[in-house]
Protein backbone atom coordinates (compact mmCIF):
# COMPACT_ATOMS: atom_id res chain seq x y z
CA UNK A 1 0.00 0.00 0.00
CA UNK A 2 1.26 3.47 -0.88
CA UNK A 3 2.44 5.67 1.97
CA UNK A 4 1.67 8.84 0.03
CA UNK A 5 -0.92 11.23 1.45
CA UNK A 6 -4.05 12.12 -0.47
CA UNK A 7 -4.18 15.85 -1.14
CA UNK A 8 -7.07 17.74 -2.71
CA UNK A 9 -6.09 20.70 -4.88
CA UNK A 10 -8.90 23.26 -5.11
CA UNK A 11 -8.41 25.86 -7.83
CA UNK A 12 -9.88 29.32 -8.38
CA UNK A 13 -7.75 30.65 -11.26
CA UNK A 14 -5.33 33.51 -10.72
CA UNK A 15 -1.92 34.29 -12.20
CA UNK A 16 -0.75 30.75 -11.49
CA UNK A 17 -3.22 29.62 -14.17
CA UNK A 18 -2.51 32.43 -16.64
CA UNK A 19 -0.50 32.95 -19.80
CA UNK A 20 0.58 35.98 -21.81
CA UNK A 21 1.58 36.65 -25.39
CA UNK A 22 5.35 36.51 -24.77
CA UNK A 23 7.68 35.03 -22.16
CA UNK A 24 8.64 38.51 -20.95
CA UNK A 25 5.08 39.78 -20.54
CA UNK A 26 4.31 39.83 -16.82
CA UNK A 27 1.04 41.76 -16.93
CA UNK A 28 -2.05 41.95 -19.14
CA UNK A 29 -2.28 38.16 -19.21
CA UNK A 30 -5.28 35.86 -19.49
CA UNK A 31 -6.37 33.32 -16.88
CA UNK A 32 -6.75 30.52 -19.42
CA UNK A 33 -5.42 27.30 -17.88
CA UNK A 34 -7.84 24.74 -16.49
CA UNK A 35 -7.27 22.97 -13.20
CA UNK A 36 -6.14 19.84 -15.04
CA UNK A 37 -3.65 21.83 -17.14
CA UNK A 38 -2.26 23.36 -13.97
CA UNK A 39 -1.67 19.94 -12.43
CA UNK A 40 -0.26 18.39 -15.61
CA UNK A 41 2.33 21.16 -15.75
CA UNK A 42 3.86 19.82 -12.52
CA UNK A 43 4.21 16.03 -13.03
CA UNK A 44 6.50 15.88 -9.99
CA UNK A 45 3.39 16.19 -7.82
CA UNK A 46 2.88 12.45 -8.32
CA UNK A 47 6.02 11.88 -6.25
CA UNK A 48 4.54 13.78 -3.31
CA UNK A 49 0.92 12.70 -2.97
CA UNK A 50 -2.14 11.18 -4.52
CA UNK A 51 -3.83 14.20 -6.06
CA UNK A 52 -7.47 14.92 -6.71
CA UNK A 53 -8.59 18.18 -8.26
CA UNK A 54 -11.61 20.42 -7.68
CA UNK A 55 -12.21 23.59 -9.68
CA UNK A 56 -14.38 26.17 -7.92
CA UNK A 57 -13.93 29.01 -10.41
CA UNK A 58 -11.54 30.27 -13.05
CA UNK A 59 -11.01 33.99 -12.52
CA UNK A 60 -8.53 36.78 -12.02
CA UNK A 61 -8.80 37.36 -8.26
CA UNK A 62 -9.55 41.05 -8.75
CA UNK A 63 -12.98 39.70 -9.75
CA UNK A 64 -13.37 37.69 -6.53
CA UNK A 65 -16.73 38.02 -4.75
CA UNK A 66 -18.03 36.79 -1.44
CA UNK A 67 -20.37 34.47 -3.32
CA UNK A 68 -17.30 32.71 -4.77
CA UNK A 69 -15.45 32.82 -1.44
CA UNK A 70 -18.49 31.23 0.19
CA UNK A 71 -18.52 28.51 -2.47
CA UNK A 72 -14.80 27.91 -2.00
CA UNK A 73 -14.96 27.62 1.79
CA UNK A 74 -18.01 25.35 1.59
CA UNK A 75 -16.22 23.12 -0.91
CA UNK A 76 -13.02 22.96 1.14
CA UNK A 77 -14.97 22.19 4.32
CA UNK A 78 -16.75 19.35 2.52
CA UNK A 79 -13.55 17.92 1.07
CA UNK A 80 -11.43 18.17 4.20
CA UNK A 81 -14.09 16.47 6.29
CA UNK A 82 -13.55 13.26 4.31
CA UNK A 83 -11.56 10.55 6.06
CA UNK A 84 -9.57 9.79 2.90
CA UNK A 85 -8.28 13.39 2.49
CA UNK A 86 -5.12 14.32 4.40
CA UNK A 87 -4.84 17.96 3.39
CA UNK A 88 -5.95 20.65 0.94
CA UNK A 89 -4.04 23.04 -1.32
CA UNK A 90 -5.90 26.07 -2.69
CA UNK A 91 -4.63 28.02 -5.71
CA UNK A 92 -5.76 31.64 -5.71
CA UNK A 93 -4.90 34.92 -7.39
CA UNK A 94 -2.65 37.08 -5.24
CA UNK A 95 -4.62 40.33 -5.42
CA UNK A 96 -7.29 39.18 -2.96
CA UNK A 97 -5.59 36.10 -1.53
CA UNK A 98 -5.18 37.59 1.94
CA UNK A 99 -8.91 38.33 2.25
CA UNK A 100 -9.92 34.79 1.29
CA UNK A 101 -7.19 33.42 3.57
CA UNK A 102 -8.66 35.27 6.56
CA UNK A 103 -12.14 33.90 5.91
CA UNK A 104 -10.74 30.39 5.68
CA UNK A 105 -8.72 30.91 8.86
CA UNK A 106 -11.78 31.89 10.89
CA UNK A 107 -14.52 29.81 9.22
CA UNK A 108 -12.90 26.51 8.25
CA UNK A 109 -13.38 23.99 11.05
CA UNK A 110 -10.58 21.44 10.72
CA UNK A 111 -7.10 20.73 12.05
CA UNK A 112 -5.91 19.19 8.77
CA UNK A 113 -3.36 21.13 6.70
CA UNK A 114 -4.74 23.80 4.38
CA UNK A 115 -2.20 25.64 2.26
CA UNK A 116 -2.95 28.53 -0.09
CA UNK A 117 -0.62 29.37 -2.94
CA UNK A 118 -0.50 31.32 -6.17
CA UNK A 119 1.97 33.07 -8.41
CA UNK A 120 3.25 36.53 -9.16
CA UNK A 121 4.24 35.64 -12.72
CA UNK A 122 2.07 33.89 -15.32
CA UNK A 123 2.90 30.33 -16.28
CA UNK A 124 4.15 31.52 -19.67
CA UNK A 125 6.82 33.81 -18.18
CA UNK A 126 10.54 33.30 -17.92
CA UNK A 127 11.22 32.22 -14.32
CA UNK A 128 7.53 31.61 -13.66
CA UNK A 129 7.05 30.92 -9.96
CA UNK A 130 3.74 29.07 -9.94
CA UNK A 131 4.94 25.52 -10.56
CA UNK A 132 7.39 25.47 -7.65
CA UNK A 133 4.88 27.23 -5.39
CA UNK A 134 2.34 24.52 -6.15
CA UNK A 135 4.87 21.74 -5.61
CA UNK A 136 5.93 23.21 -2.26
CA UNK A 137 2.33 23.77 -1.19
CA UNK A 138 1.53 20.08 -1.73
CA UNK A 139 4.74 19.20 0.11
CA UNK A 140 3.61 21.27 3.11
CA UNK A 141 0.03 19.95 3.01
CA UNK A 142 1.49 16.42 3.22
CA UNK A 143 3.70 17.23 6.18
CA UNK A 144 2.76 16.17 9.74
CA UNK A 145 3.88 19.50 11.26
CA UNK A 146 1.29 21.36 9.16
CA UNK A 147 -1.56 19.95 11.27
CA UNK A 148 -3.23 22.26 13.76
CA UNK A 149 -1.51 25.47 12.67
CA UNK A 150 -4.40 27.08 10.80
CA UNK A 151 -4.43 28.08 7.16
CA UNK A 152 -0.96 28.62 5.72
CA UNK A 153 0.04 30.76 2.74
CA UNK A 154 3.07 29.69 0.73
CA UNK A 155 4.82 31.72 -1.93
CA UNK A 156 8.49 32.06 -2.75
CA UNK A 157 9.51 29.23 -0.36
CA UNK A 158 8.09 31.11 2.63
CA UNK A 159 5.21 30.11 4.90
CA UNK A 160 2.89 32.67 6.47
CA UNK A 161 -0.10 32.40 8.78
CA UNK A 162 -3.30 33.44 7.02
CA UNK A 163 -4.05 35.66 10.01
CA UNK A 164 -1.07 37.94 9.44
CA UNK A 165 -0.09 37.65 5.77
CA UNK A 166 -0.25 40.70 3.51
CA UNK A 167 0.67 41.37 -0.08
CA UNK A 168 3.36 44.01 0.34
CA UNK A 169 4.78 44.33 -3.17
CA UNK A 170 3.03 44.84 -6.48
CA UNK A 171 5.10 42.57 -8.69
CA UNK A 172 8.10 40.65 -7.34
CA UNK A 173 7.88 36.90 -6.53
CA UNK A 174 8.64 37.70 -2.88
CA UNK A 175 5.48 39.81 -2.66
CA UNK A 176 4.02 38.48 0.60
CA UNK A 177 5.11 39.15 4.15
CA UNK A 178 3.69 39.20 7.67
CA UNK A 179 4.70 42.58 9.11
CA UNK A 180 3.16 41.95 12.53
CA UNK A 181 4.90 38.64 13.26
CA UNK A 182 7.09 37.49 10.38
CA UNK A 183 6.82 34.17 8.56
CA UNK A 184 5.92 31.00 10.44
CA UNK A 185 8.24 28.78 8.42
CA UNK A 186 9.86 27.96 5.12
CA UNK A 187 10.55 25.25 2.58
CA UNK A 188 14.15 24.59 1.65
CA UNK A 189 15.32 21.91 -0.79
CA UNK A 190 12.36 19.68 -0.05
CA UNK A 191 12.42 20.21 3.71
CA UNK A 192 9.50 21.80 5.54
CA UNK A 193 10.27 23.94 8.59
CA UNK A 194 7.43 25.32 10.71
CA UNK A 195 8.89 27.48 13.45
CA UNK A 196 5.95 29.36 14.97
CA UNK A 197 2.31 28.78 15.78
CA UNK A 198 -0.45 31.43 15.71
CA UNK A 199 -1.97 32.33 19.07
CA UNK A 200 -5.08 34.07 17.72
CA UNK A 201 -8.27 31.97 17.47
CA UNK A 202 -8.74 30.00 14.25
CA UNK A 203 -10.59 26.94 13.03
CA UNK A 204 -12.55 25.19 15.76
CA UNK A 205 -11.33 27.76 18.31
CA UNK A 206 -12.97 30.56 16.33
CA UNK A 207 -16.55 31.47 17.17
CA UNK A 208 -16.88 33.12 13.78
CA UNK A 209 -18.53 30.97 11.14
CA UNK A 210 -19.48 31.09 7.49
CA UNK A 211 -22.96 32.57 7.00
CA UNK A 212 -25.58 30.15 5.71
CA UNK A 213 -26.26 32.47 2.79
CA UNK A 214 -23.46 33.92 0.62
CA UNK A 215 -24.00 37.48 1.77
CA UNK A 216 -22.08 39.84 4.06
CA UNK A 217 -23.17 43.21 5.44
CA UNK A 218 -21.68 46.19 3.65
CA UNK A 219 -18.50 47.37 5.35
CA UNK A 220 -16.44 50.08 3.67
CA UNK A 221 -12.88 51.36 4.01
CA UNK A 222 -12.17 55.09 3.91
CA UNK A 223 -8.60 56.34 3.60
CA UNK A 224 -7.65 59.32 5.76
CA UNK A 225 -5.28 61.91 4.30
CA UNK A 226 -4.52 65.62 4.19
CA UNK A 227 -7.52 67.32 2.64
CA UNK A 228 -9.92 64.41 3.23
CA UNK A 229 -13.61 65.21 3.18
CA UNK A 230 -16.36 64.04 5.58
CA UNK A 231 -18.65 63.57 2.58
CA UNK A 232 -17.10 60.13 2.04
CA UNK A 233 -18.40 58.96 5.42
CA UNK A 234 -21.82 60.39 4.71
CA UNK A 235 -21.90 58.56 1.39
CA UNK A 236 -21.06 55.29 3.13
CA UNK A 237 -23.76 55.74 5.77
CA UNK A 238 -26.34 56.79 3.22
CA UNK A 239 -25.31 53.97 0.89
CA UNK A 240 -26.11 51.21 3.34
CA UNK A 241 -22.85 50.63 5.21
CA UNK A 242 -23.14 48.83 8.52
CA UNK A 243 -19.58 49.81 9.43
CA UNK A 244 -16.71 51.92 8.16
CA UNK A 245 -13.05 51.06 8.68
CA UNK A 246 -10.93 54.20 8.68
CA UNK A 247 -7.41 53.72 7.35
CA UNK A 248 -6.19 56.43 9.69
CA UNK A 249 -3.04 58.47 9.96
CA UNK A 250 -0.20 56.98 12.02
CA UNK A 251 -1.26 55.22 15.21
CA UNK A 252 -4.96 55.75 14.60
CA UNK A 253 -4.94 59.55 14.53
CA UNK A 254 -8.14 60.99 13.07
CA UNK A 255 -8.01 64.06 10.83
CA UNK A 256 -10.75 66.72 11.19
CA UNK A 257 -12.64 65.07 8.32
CA UNK A 258 -12.38 61.64 9.95
CA UNK A 259 -13.56 63.01 13.29
CA UNK A 260 -16.57 64.65 11.68
CA UNK A 261 -17.24 61.56 9.61
CA UNK A 262 -17.03 59.24 12.61
CA UNK A 263 -19.55 61.35 14.52
CA UNK A 264 -21.89 61.39 11.54
CA UNK A 265 -21.64 57.61 11.26
CA UNK A 266 -22.35 57.16 14.97
CA UNK A 267 -25.45 59.32 14.71
CA UNK A 268 -26.63 57.11 11.85
CA UNK A 269 -25.89 53.82 13.66
CA UNK A 270 -22.82 52.97 11.59
CA UNK A 271 -19.83 51.60 13.51
CA UNK A 272 -16.45 53.20 12.79
CA UNK A 273 -13.21 51.29 13.33
CA UNK A 274 -9.83 52.98 13.59
CA UNK A 275 -7.25 50.97 11.64
CA UNK A 276 -4.19 52.54 9.99
CA UNK A 277 -2.88 53.22 6.54
CA UNK A 278 0.57 52.28 7.91
CA UNK A 279 1.70 48.78 7.01
CA UNK A 280 2.99 47.70 10.41
CA UNK A 281 2.04 48.27 14.03
CA UNK A 282 -1.06 48.20 16.23
CA UNK A 283 -3.76 50.83 16.62
CA UNK A 284 -4.30 50.92 20.37
CA UNK A 285 -7.27 52.23 22.38
CA UNK A 286 -7.31 56.01 22.64
CA UNK A 287 -9.31 58.88 24.11
CA UNK A 288 -10.51 59.39 20.54
CA UNK A 289 -12.65 56.26 20.90
CA UNK A 290 -14.75 57.84 23.64
CA UNK A 291 -14.89 61.21 21.88
CA UNK A 292 -15.81 59.95 18.42
CA UNK A 293 -17.40 56.57 19.26
CA UNK A 294 -14.82 54.55 17.35
CA UNK A 295 -13.37 51.10 17.99
CA UNK A 296 -9.62 50.44 17.70
CA UNK A 297 -8.52 47.73 15.25
CA UNK A 298 -5.52 46.71 17.39
CA UNK A 299 -3.34 44.40 15.23
CA UNK A 300 -5.68 44.21 12.25
CA UNK A 301 -4.75 46.28 9.22
CA UNK A 302 -7.60 48.00 7.39
CA UNK A 303 -8.42 45.19 4.93
CA UNK A 304 -8.26 42.54 7.64
CA UNK A 305 -10.41 44.64 9.98
CA UNK A 306 -13.00 45.06 7.24
CA UNK A 307 -13.13 41.29 6.68
CA UNK A 308 -13.49 40.57 10.40
CA UNK A 309 -16.16 43.19 11.03
CA UNK A 310 -18.24 42.07 8.04
CA UNK A 311 -18.06 38.44 9.14
CA UNK A 312 -18.95 39.33 12.74
CA UNK A 313 -21.86 41.54 11.72
CA UNK A 314 -23.19 38.71 9.55
CA UNK A 315 -23.79 36.78 12.77
CA UNK A 316 -25.38 39.79 14.47
CA UNK A 317 -22.40 40.73 16.66
CA UNK A 318 -23.06 43.57 19.07
CA UNK A 319 -20.75 46.57 19.42
CA UNK A 320 -19.13 44.97 22.48
CA UNK A 321 -18.64 41.72 20.59
CA UNK A 322 -17.06 43.61 17.69
CA UNK A 323 -14.66 45.22 20.14
CA UNK A 324 -13.78 41.76 21.49
CA UNK A 325 -13.15 40.29 18.05
CA UNK A 326 -10.98 43.24 17.05
CA UNK A 327 -8.91 42.88 20.21
CA UNK A 328 -8.48 39.12 20.41
CA UNK A 329 -8.77 37.82 16.85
Amino acid sequence: MSSLKRIAIVTTGGTIAASASTQTTLGDYQVDQSAQQLIRAVPELEQLAHIEVHEVCHIDSRNMTFVLQHQLITQVQHVIARDDIDGVVITHGTDTLEETALLLQWCLKSTKPVVMTGAMRPASALSADGALNLFNAVLVASHPEAHGVGVLVLLNDTLHSARFVQKTHTSVPDAFSSPAMGPVGLVSQGNVYINALPCRPFGVQSTLHLPAQPQLPQVDIVMDYVGAQPSLYKACAQGGSRAVVIATLGNGSLSPAAREGALYCYEHHVVCVRASRILNGAVSPSEQDAQFHTLPAHQLHAVAARTLVALALAQQASRDELAYYLRYY
